[in-house]
């Protein structure tokens, strides 16, 4: 009994473990040449495309559903054309905290903690060609060809090795002498079911 619950966990293992870069090979994404690579650091450049991009305010995993939900739903069909548009990989995200001043007599300040995320829109629309969306909060991005610093990695998708990724990749672009041009920005390519170990995620950093 006990071996067979043993094959039983290897064979789950093995069957979650194929779909491991499932969205990378399924999921059409944004189109890019690789200019050179060191070691898990890639210098890509990519072609314009158009992504659709919703803000929130929040922190950790509730802000993270909360932009994923809206996003979802446009592209599930929550939109004034009743379309569904084709999953795309990766998703991306950036977090950002500003000062925010309160109107007068209050004087104070608070912390605002933003979160935006972007879903990279298939090639064949166009910003004329694609729904439009129910929720206002979601925006159409028009991103021209850029030039980006990547580093992949797998394991957890958490802040914490986020952070320490795109520390080493701000780390190898100042030895580098390469200018950076915006903040990390982190991407998802798996669902949520791919094995820690087989999961691919990155952290970029445009660059001139």
């Amino acid at each position: 009994m006990r071996c067979a619950y043993v094959l039983l966990i290897l064979f789950t293992g093995v069957v979650m473990a194929s779909q491991s870069g499932y969205a990378a090979t399924k999921y059409e994404g944004p189109s890019y040449t690789e200019v050179t690579r060191e070691g898990n650091i890639e210098i890509r450049e990519y072609a314009s495309t158009i992504a659709a991009e919703v803000t929130v305010t929040g922190l950790g995993d509730r802000a993270e559903n909360e932009a994923f939900r809206i996003l979802a739903g446009y592209i599930f069909g929550k939109n004034k054309s009743n379309a569904k548009i084709p999953m795309t990989a990766p998703v991306t995200q950036q977090r950002s905290s500003e000062k925010i001043a309160m109107t007068a007599p209050v004087t104070t300040e608070r912390a605002g903690d933003t979160l935006t995320m972007r879903f990279f829109m298939p090639s064949k629309y166009t910003l004329d060609t694609l729904p439009e969306p129910s929720d206002s909060r979601i925006k159409f991005l028009p991103l021209p060809p850029s030039k980006f610093a990547v580093i992949r990695f797998s394991g957890f998708s958490n802040q914490k090795n986020m952070t320490k990724h795109g520390e080493q990749l701000e780390l190898f672009l100042s030895k580098s002498g390469m200018q950076c041009m915006s903040k990390p920005l982190q991407a998802f390519y798996d669902p949520p079911w791919t094995l820690p170990f087989m999961r691919r995620n990155e952290v970029w950093i445009e660059v001139k």
